[in-house]
């Protein structure tokens, strides 16, 4: 297991919002997974998240993935789970 931590850019349909991410990779079981906790100081952030079509987490080095919101426990923050290969 890994474990990154950045800020980054949420795209929801669209519309940047400004984050700082901590994620963890598992590649302990035959697909890896991915998931974390993001911040942001945008309210409703969740909400925005939970109705998105589509929302790709964007890091400093251009490389974009998509999440989903939930699929484990987030304390601290907005709980997400990545889907497809990690943008790292």
């Amino acid at each position: 297991m890994s474990h990154y931590e950045s800020d980054a850019v949420l795209l929801i349909n669209g519309e940047t919002t400004e984050v700082h991410v901590q994620f963890d990779t598992d590649e302990t079981q035959a697909l890896k997974r991915w998931y974390g906790i993001m911040r942001a100081d945008e309210p409703g952030l969740a909400f925005k998240l939970l109705a998105a079509d589509r929302a790709l987490l964007r890091m400093p080095d251009g490389k974009e993935a998509p999440i989903v919101l939930g699929g484990h426990e987030g304390i601290g923050g907005i709980a997400f789970t990545g889907s497809g290969a990690p943008p790292i």
